[in-house]
Parts: C-alpha cells; structure tokens; sequence
C-alpha cells in the first residue's frame, strides 16, 4: 500500500495544484448535483402537481347531440310546407335533457372522487323583499338581460325565445365544491350551500344584489315561479367576486345559489340534474374513470369529458425542466471526465521521470496507476463536500429559473389561445356563474385551459430544491466514474512506457 502514501505526500507536497484540481472538480460535481436534485424535485412536483392542479370529470348534456336531434326534428315538422322551412329553421326550439340525481351519485361513489358537485338551473323572479339588479338604462338592461337570458348554454330552456325572468336559480348539492364557482368567485359573508340544505329554501346570493336590497345572512325575501307559486328565500351566504372579467356582468349578480330540491320545484321536476363535475384525486385516473362513468350514463344526450388541462400543462412544464437537467448531468459529467483526463495527462507527462525510477525500482505500472487514482480521489472528496454544500444554492437558482422560463411559456401559449379567433373572445369560466361549466361552450373553454390559471400557478410556484442522500450517493457514484474515466485515459501513455525509454530521455 506504499502507493497511497505516496500519493498523500504527493498531494500535500503539490498543494497549489492540489487547489487547482479541487476548483475544477467541484465546478464540475457542482452543476452534477445540481442537474440531479433538479430532475429529482422536478419529479416530485410532477406527483405534487396531481393534487394542486388537479382534474375534473363533467358529466353534461350533448349539445351536438341535442342541437342536431332539434334541427332534424324542425325539419321533418315542416316538410310538409316548403314555404314555412326557412322561418322553423329559426324557430325550432331545444329542449334540455335532465339526468336523475340518483346516476349523478352512482357516478360519484366510483373509486378516484375526490368530491362531486351536481347543477340545477331554473328561472325566477321578484316577489317581495328583493329587485334584480339591472342597468340605469332600461335600453341597455333589457339588451344585458336578454343576452343573460338567452346566451348560448345559459339556461335549461330553449334558445332564442326564452323568457326574462328576474333571477337565474342555481341549485347545487356542494357550492364550494363547484370549480365553476370557486374559480372567480368567494364566500364573503356566511357560508356556501352543502348537501344538508337540500329541502330548505336557503341562499346565496350576491354581494351587488345584497347591498341593494338591504339584505344580509339571516334575512329573507319572496320570489315566484312562472306559475306564480312563491318561495320564501333565506340568506345563509354572500358571494363576490374574484376575478376582473365578471365586474361588469350583470348576469352574475342576478344569479342565486340555492339547494338542488329549489331548483327542482320551480322547474317542476324531483331529483334532476342537468349537470355534474367530479373532482378526481388522481388526474393520471381519469381516463378510466371517464369510462367507467359513460357505461352508468349510458345516454347519448350526456357525455362525460375529462378536463386534466392543468395538469398536463404543469406536468409538461415540469417534464421540460426534468429533461433540460438529465441533459446538464450528462454533458457535465462527459464533459467533466475529458476535462480532468486532460489535466491528469498533462501531469503525467510532467513526472514521466518520477514514473520511471519507480518503475526501475520495481513498481508495477498498475500500482503506479493507482497512486495517480487516490490522488484524484482525494481531490474528489474534498470537492464532493463542496458541491453538496453548494449544491443547493446553486440548483434552487437554475431550477427556479428554468421553472420560471416554462411557466412564462405556458401562461403565453394559453393566452394566445384564448385571444385566438373561436377562442371565446377571452372570456373566462367565471363568466358563467350559474354552474354550466360542463356544457358544451364550458367544455370547449376548459379545454384550452380556460379558468385553470390559479390551480397552474400553485402548482408551478416553486420547486421543491433539497439534496437527499439518495442524491449525495448519486453523485458519489458519478464522481468516481468521472475519476476512473479520466485517469484511465491518462493511464494510456503510462501502459507505454518503459523505465529505460524514459531515463534515458
């Protein structure tokens, strides 16, 4: 073991190249362990992802469906009267099929929800004690409101000839449950409606509609249905907004929240739901879920459609930044290993002397090979230490501002795609209030990733950066690969030599 020691007193003697060697190798063990903990926080995230993201599942009427069943149905109605076929064309009214509450909670109690959140819709008005809030031009609120009242997916009714009634009824099995909701709106005053407020007339009601009616949790009003049949409300909730693009909506501030049995009897109907969003505890389940939920429906008028945008935008994002640092572990290791086989070359050929009187003097080449290896090896301990201290300033900084960089990225391409023609206009999902987050223009929002900016940013704010001993031992490994590789390069020109060759020279 004579070949240790001297390696010891080589590297004590050498100190200043000792220094030299320790700088290089920590730079490079530094961008090592920071390529590792990258990928290894970004990995983490990916799973943290699936809950702060999330995924939905709704189960919702088939406009397509529904829509192309009216035209043919108008058709056939008129085809006996040619001159009458233009005008049914622009008439023929649609129907909005209802599913019963009972599959809605079937579907529910399959495994992977993590809660469910069933809408109702119907159409009230004034009785006493409230007005619906409405514009200072009766001109301009009669347009608001008919655009309110007959907005495409906006009511249970037909479309076109719906009528104006005062308040848009929301009834719901779990308002904080809603995704529709919860995205650009808040409890400001009470509480929200859950499922033990089914048979009650309790509300929520708006903070505009509130402020201007005198009304506060505990009081109460009367609104009517279209029968004339009255309902004493009582406030249990007020509700504001979140979001920028709902201030000037009087759509929002006319529409209440109330039990599913409220809606059910100003409609008419027991147990109907027009609409369902499940949230999903694992969004990588959805896909089966989705199947599992179209056998209990079973309805061609519904469909069930999975929304995982968020998710999977984040878990592209994070996959980037995972990639990007496999690569900075890759490159940096090769390009660490040919680095210091260069510099071990270069000081084999400054003691080629030294190299042969220890070969006259009997040393076998594999022993002198050794003593160059533990001189790196020692090196490589002292410049492991510095780069695990290092390590995480230096990652948290890269990763931070790779995560950065694909967030930036994410946030622009969603937004170019909801500036883009068919995109919406821009509008959000908190522009639909009253629960048709599911329907068919809900749907086609949720899928380019509308309303899921607040669950993307919590989920993409920040990586996780902590070494572990997992990476430590990780980098160990490499270290000692990098060392093996460059010594065994240098170690060629050692295998050549011969003691009589070199001292003679």
């Amino acid at each position: 073991m004579d070949f240790i020691r001297r390696a010891w007193l080589f590297t004590k003697a050498k100190i200043g190249r000792t220094i030299l060697l320790i700088v290089a190798f920590s730079a490079i063990l530094i961008f090592v362990l920071s390529g590792l903990i990258i990928n290894s926080a970004a990995n983490v995230s990916i799973d943290n992802a699936k809950k702060s993201a999330g995924a939905t599942v709704s189960l919702s009427v088939n406009m397509q469906n529904v829509i192309k069943e009216a035209q043919n149905s108008a058709t056939s109605s008129s085809s006996s009267s040619s001159s009458d076929t233009a005008e049914a064309g622009k008439r023929f009214n649609i129907d909005l099929p209802t599913i019963s509450e009972t599959t809605a909670e079937k579907i529910a109690k399959l495994d992977g929800v993590k809660s469910a959140s069933f809408t109702y819709q119907a159409q009230a008005s004034a009785s006493s004690g409230i007005e619906k809030v409405s514009t200072s031009s009766s001109s301009s609120s009669s347009s608001t409101d008919t655009q309110a009242a007959g907005g495409f997916g906006g009511r249970e009714g037909g479309m076109g000839g719906a009528s104006q009634e005062d308040f848009t009824i929301s009834g719901t099995n779990d308002l904080a449950a809603s995704t529709s909701f919860t995205d650009s709106y808040k409890i400001s005053s009470g509480r929200a409606i859950k499922d033990s407020d089914e048979g009650t007339n309790n509300v929520v009601i708006e903070s505009t509609l509130a402020s201007q009616n005198s009304l506060k949790v505990g009081s109460t009003f009367t609104i009517k249905d279209s029968n004339d049949k009255t309902y004493k409300m009582t406030v249990v909730g007020i509700y504001t907004t979140t979001s920028s693009s709902t201030e000037s909506s009087i759509q929002y501030m006319n529409t209440m929240y109330t039990a599913l049995s409220v809606a059910n009897s100003i409609k008419g109907t027991t147990g109907k739901v027009s609409n369902a969003t499940y949230s999903m505890e694992n969004p990588a389940q959805a896909d089966t879920f989705v199947k599992a939920a179209n056998k209990l429906v079973n309805d061609s008028n519904f469909q069930v459609s999975k929304n995982d945008q968020a998710y999977q935008n984040v878990k592209s994002s994070l996959n980037n930044v995972a990639s990007f640092a496999r690569n900075i572990v890759l490159i940096v290791a090769i390009a660490g290993a040919i680095i210091l086989a260069l510099i071990v070359m270069l000081m084999v050929r400054e003691r080629r002397f030294e190299i042969g009187v220890l070969m006259s003097l009997g040393e076998s080449k594999l022993k002198i090979i050794g003593q160059f290896f533990f001189e790196l090896f020692m090196v490589m301990i002292v410049s492991v230490g510095i780069a695990s201290a290092a390590g995480n300033v230096v990652g948290n900084v890269v990763g931070q501002q790779l995560l950065k960089q694909e967030t930036t990225q994410t946030t622009t391409s969603t937004n170019n795609m909801q500036g883009a023609p068919g995109g919406n206009g821009g509008k959000t999902e908190g522009q639909r209030p009253s629960g048709n987050a599911g329907g068919f223009m809900g749907r086609a929002g949720g899928a380019i990733g509308f309303g899921q900016s607040a669950s993307e940013a919590k989920a993409l704010e920040k990586l996780n950066i902590k070494t572990s001993v997992s990476e430590i031992l990780l980098l160990v490994a490499i270290a000692i690969l990098i060392t093996l590789i460059a010594v065994g390069l240098a170690s060629i020109g050692i295998l050549r030599l011969n003691p009589k060759q070199v001292l003679t020279n």
